[in-house]
């Protein structure tokens, strides 16, 4: 993977988990090649957010064929 996804991916998760932000929404393509593979992407996400402690509140992934947006409701 590309480290400018990865770099990326950690500075979206230090902020779901350390700001006071409770509502995202995520561009996903910004974070992954294939917007179609969101669902794994969603599911990583989930389980570190879970380990965290933060709860997900609401979690919805509107699809189309050029991007996918995350939108998320977040607990801490």
């Amino acid at each position: 993977m590309d480290s400018q996804f990865l770099e990326k991916k950690d500075e979206l998760i230090y902020q779901l988990i350390f700001t006071e932000n409770k509502d995202f929404e995520i561009d996903i393509s910004k974070y992954i090649v294939d917007i179609y593979d969101y669902d794994v992407f969603v599911s990583e996400i989930k389980s570190i957010l879970k380990k965290s402690k933060v709860k997900i509140v609401k979690s919805k992934v509107k699809l189309d064929s050029k991007t996918a947006i995350w939108e998320l409701k977040v607990t801490k």
